[in-house]
């Protein structure tokens, strides 16, 4: 399974746009998946043209991680880091 994004959309939205996608480890079954102290690959995370297997508390941590940026990002333009809009 596999959730991509159209290539089309990158000059508008930054060049790895079109190739971040997420591939979903088909064989992870039930019981590894309730025990959460296995910290089994889940997936594989693309990026450009690398692949990062994944667990699920590397996924949370990129997630959480790529909230904090978008809060700095917010935050430094509230404070008028960037300049004034002219």
């Amino acid at each position: 399974m596999s959730y991509g994004r159209d290539q089309k959309k990158a000059q508008r939205y930054g060049k790895y746009h079109g190739s971040i996608d997420f591939e979903l480890n088909e064989k992870i079954n039930a019981n590894v998946y309730n025990n959460k102290q296995m910290k089994p690959v889940v997936g594989k995370l693309y990026i450009g043209n690398k692949a990062f297997k994944v667990t699920w508390q590397e996924l949370d941590l990129i997630a959480e991680t790529c909230e904090l940026a978008k809060e700095s990002y917010n935050r430094a333009y509230r404070m008028g880091q960037f300049g004034k809009l002219r």
